[in-house]
């Protein structure tokens, strides 16, 4: 009995134990890095099917990588982006990102220095971040930016060469030297912030924008973000945003921010261009969204026809985006709907016709966006 055991010991000894297979680094494969850039692009320019054709192979040969379902929630992203007034895909977007997360937490327990690993956690858990913020739920979204800043360290240190790691860096870099500057209130704890420098972390953005991998084209709209929004460069920020026209033109949220940009230059004209461009491109190819597109497209345009003071024109285009505001989601919380009746208000007292202005203000007293503005609205109604 003891013999056959023995016996049994050694043969266990000497068969090999089935260790689970390393998964194989995919963003340290040159073939791979340039397949995942143009399949990002093509998720970009809302092309989901082509994404997945140029990432067949790797998704053949690795059906179990957590890569493809960061992908999946990278493509409904953009659902939700294209209209953020539409709260009704939140859940399932949320639920998306942190499918990819728990994935990438799967590998990282059985080898916790995989820089895929890292990539995913960093990519879902930011994305997740600028959502929670977007819907103004501070407190979540700051503690899952902190994950995503534990995953970009981590990258850093067991992917230090990978160009994605200078992405976050480089917000880093600008955001902690804007934020004292722009709230004074900051400057109290400004010593908890880390070092910062404007035009370096502007600096490491540009470098993301042209060479990294899955931050490449978020690198390029928070560079243009910044100088639009922050800086008010808006010579610097309108070639960020015509390269994301040109790279992504079936994005249709680009070409909104490329026209915002183009009237805060100044440049209407080129600004008018780029509407006509726009919705002519939609129409010869039937792509989806054009209301939600024409809603903010009408709304600068009628703003540049006010500020050209040709307030008939502008009354109209405004009073147009103002009616599609009605039919798309969440219409009360909409700022373009109205920021559309309170300029297509002004436009009405400009052409002497005060009850059509005050139809317009006192629709929007009803409204739940933009209280600034709705105090304006109140007071103008009140000098009628």
């Amino acid at each position: 009995m003891i013999r056959s055991f023995l016996i049994f010991v050694i043969l266990l000894w000497a068969i090999p134990i089935a260790l689970p297979a390393q998964m194989p680094v995919l963003v340290e494969d040159p073939e791979f890095r340039q397949a995942a850039q143009a399949a990002i692009d093509s998720l970009y320019n809302r092309k989901p099917e082509a994404a997945q054709e140029l990432l067949k192979p790797w998704m053949n040969d690795l059906p179990d990588h957590p890569l493809w379902t960061l992908f999946d929630a990278m493509d409904y992203w953009w659902v939700v982006l294209t209209d953020l007034f539409d709260e009704s895909h939140d859940d399932e977007l949320m639920a998306r990102m942190n499918r990819a997360d728990s994935e990438a937490s799967e590998l990282l327990d059985r080898e916790p220095d995989h820089p895929d690993g890292w990539i995913i956690r960093a990519v879902a858990t930011g994305y997740m971040a600028r959502q929670l913020s977007n819907r103004n739920r501070w407190l979540p979204s700051i503690y899952t930016a902190r994950k995503a800043q534990h995953a970009h360290s981590r990258l850093g240190e067991v992917a230090p060469n990978l160009v994605d790691n200078l992405f976050a860096e480089g917000l880093k870099k600008y955001y902690a030297a804007y934020l004292p500057e722009a709230y004074p209130v900051v400057r109290a704890v400004s010593w908890l912030l880390p070092s910062g420098d404007k035009e370096e972390g502007l600096r490491l953005l540009e470098i993301t924008s042209r060479e990294a991998v899955f931050a490449r084209p978020e690198a390029t709209y928070f560079l243009g973000n910044i100088l639009l929004n922050y800086e008010e460069e808006y010579n610097r920020a309108v070639p960020y945003f015509s390269e994301l026209v040109d790279r992504y033109p079936d994005n249709s949220y680009y070409r909104r921010l490329q026209v915002r940009a183009l009237f805060h230059q100044g440049a209407g004209y080129l600004a008018e261009q780029a509407i006509r461009d726009a919705v002519a491109h939609w129409e010869r190819h039937s792509l989806p969204d054009m209301d939600v597109m024409k809603e903010e497209l009408l709304y600068w345009s009628g703003r540049i026809k006010m500020r050209d003071r040709q307030y008939q024109a502008a009354l109209e285009e405004l009073k147009e985006s103002f009616e599609l505001g009605k039919s798309l989601p969440n219409t009360t919380n909409r700022s373009l709907h109205l920021l559309s009746g309170y300029h297509a208000g002004i436009a009405a007292e400009r052409l002497q016709d005060r009850d059509a202005a005050r139809s317009y203000y006192e629709a929007i007293l009803e409204m739940d966006a933009e209280q600034d503005v709705r105090r304006r609205a109140r007071d103008r109604l009140r000098d009628l």
